[in-house]
């Protein structure tokens, strides 16, 4: 129910209720019983009218979300719309090595040339082996970074296959083998990112914080191939497993992620939990008196979020540990990463719940990590704040959280006025300050916008955002829509907050009905 036609109801309600007391003077006694009860049959009848609007609206409105972004055919065409990678990969474990080839079949996109990106280390390059364009081999250039093939453009539909291999760096680094863990993250060729004008975007380079990478949605079968002793998780659904002449052969599949990374060891202990009809969540420790705290904390953060976001729209999700002084804490597909360093201070009670709410805000809702990081790491930190809240008490560490974004964002104004949320990962001059900016800041944002508009209706507006985006990359405007089409209502928060110099926060938001 519109603003407009509650105020106009609850003005018949007062306008009535004042002329009848005015009219009590004038009416003789025996017409004033009627009266009264005429006027309180009326004010009855609008009461009813106004509490039917406004549940009516709330079912249209989720009505509206259910029907244009929960129907399972849907997500259905959208998978049936996206490219589809066939990946055959061995691991030499001896010479940590990945040889492998990746198939992929793309609309044409009428560009020059076709572009991957490869993102392993410029010390520990990619090397490409051969390269076929609808099954002739073609020549290619590739600079460590880019591989780019030239565009047959009469054709409708192209099919790339490329053979690879990758070197896997003895290091604990984001991809890596170390303390006999390894893991796998950006192995092979990604086909690139078209940016609005239909140009193909760069390849971000690495400076050391953040996530330079640039990614599609897509569909992938991956067979992998190994030593048995390994235990692997990975983005996918397990399809087979299979071992001859001692190698395991696993067969992974996966609809509408942005890339697809696993992680293995033979010390590894997983335990699955069965949370529902849906979904299983699998928890890899090399510690077998990790896996009750692990799992308390998966299982509780995935419940609440996806009470308060929505269904994901996969069927298994890992969490992974690594080795000491490694990789902290990690975002992949279906995957929640992070260091044993984080069981000290209790670390993983707030980072762990962060990487799974990257399951919804990254992973099933994408986003450019380069330009708008912000966006997944502020509402990732936002989940952290509501798991804290459901798990203590607001009073306790959530509140300890919220007020400590608010700090570090007050900071900002101080030691950084001029700078502003939206120059992307590469404006900014310091770890602390990207931290600051796109983690505390961002989160203080939504929580302000929580505070605001009330806990229930924010609730509705983060269940629109997440449910009407699966599958899309989103940046400010759709949350403006998210909102909107929630609650018809429009704020300068984002656009002070993002957009304008940290010395121009407006502490006081407005939030007024459209």
């Amino acid at each position: 129910m519109k603003p407009q036609r509650t105020k106009m109801i609850l003005a018949i309600c007062m306008m009535t209720l004042f002329y009848t007391t005015a009219l009590l003077f004038a009416i003789p006694e025996l017409q004033l019983q009627s009266l009264l009860n005429n006027t309180l049959t009326t004010i009855g009848d609008k009461a009813t009218d106004l509490a039917s609007g406004l549940t009516n609206a709330k079912q249209t409105q989720s009505r509206e979300i259910v029907s244009s972004t929960s129907d399972g055919d849907t997500m259905q065409q959208n998978n049936e719309k996206l490219p589809t990678y066939y990946i055959r990969a061995d691991l030499d474990e001896e010479n940590y090595q990945i040889d492998g080839e990746v198939k992929v079949t793309i609309d044409n996109p009428k560009t020059d040339s076709i572009l991957f990106y490869t993102y392993p280390y410029s010390w520990s390059p990619m090397r490409i082996k051969k390269v076929l364009l609808n099954e002739q081999e073609v020549p290619f250039s590739y600079n460590q970074k880019q591989l780019s093939i030239k565009n047959r453009k009469a054709q409708k539909e192209l099919t790339i296959h490329i053979e690879f291999e990758t070197p896997v760096p003895q290091k604990g680094t984001r991809f890596g083998f170390k303390d006999d863990i390894w893991l796998i993250t950006t192995w092979y060729p990604m086909l690139g990112v078209l940016d609005d004008n239909k140009n193909w975007a760069d390849r971000p380079d690495p400076i050391g914080m953040g996530d330079p990478f640039l990614f599609n949605f897509a569909n992938y079968i991956v067979e992998w191939t190994s030593s048995p002793s390994i235990n692997w998780l990975s983005s996918g659904t397990l399809v087979s497993d299979t071992i001859r002449n001692n190698r395991r052969t696993t067969t992974w599949q996966v609809n509408s992620v942005r890339n697809f990374a696993l992680a293995g060891s033979k010390n590894y202990q997983v335990k699955r939990l069965e949370l529902d009809k849906n979904t299983t969540i699998s928890i890899a420790s090399t510690e077998e008196k990790n896996l009750e705290q692990l799992t308390d904390i998966s299982q509780a953060s995935y419940s609440l979020f996806e009470t308060r976001y929505g269904q994901l729209p996969y069927t298994n999700i890992s969490v992974i540990e690594t080795g000491y002084n490694t990789n902290f804490a990690l975002e992949y597909p279906n995957l929640a990463i992070f260091s044993k360093d984080l069981y000290a201070d209790n670390q993983i009670e707030h980072w762990l719940p962060h990487e799974i709410g990257h399951m919804w805000w990254y992973n099933a809702v994408g986003v450019n990590e380069v330009q708008n990081g912000w966006i997944d790491e502020g509402l990732a930190e936002l989940s952290v704040v509501l798991y804290l809240e459901d798990q203590f008490s607001k009073s306790e560490k959530g509140e300890q959280l919220r007020t400590t974004y608010r700090e570090r964002n007050r900071s900002l104004t101080n030691t950084s006025p001029q700078q502003r949320m939206d120059v992307g990962l590469y404006g900014f001059k310091s770890r602390s300050e990207l931290y600051d900016s796109w983690y505390a800041r961002s989160a203080d944002m939504f929580l302000t916008l929580r505070e605001e508009i009330g806990e229930d209706d924010f609730n509705y507006f983060l269940k629109t955002l997440y449910l009407t985006n699966r599958g899309k990359t989103i940046d400010e405007t759709s949350i403006i829509k998210a909102l909107d089409k929630s609650l018809s209502v429009k704020t300068d928060l984002f656009e002070n907050w993002i957009n304008e110099p940290y010395q121009q926060t407006k502490w006081n938001v407005e939030v007024m009905d459209k």
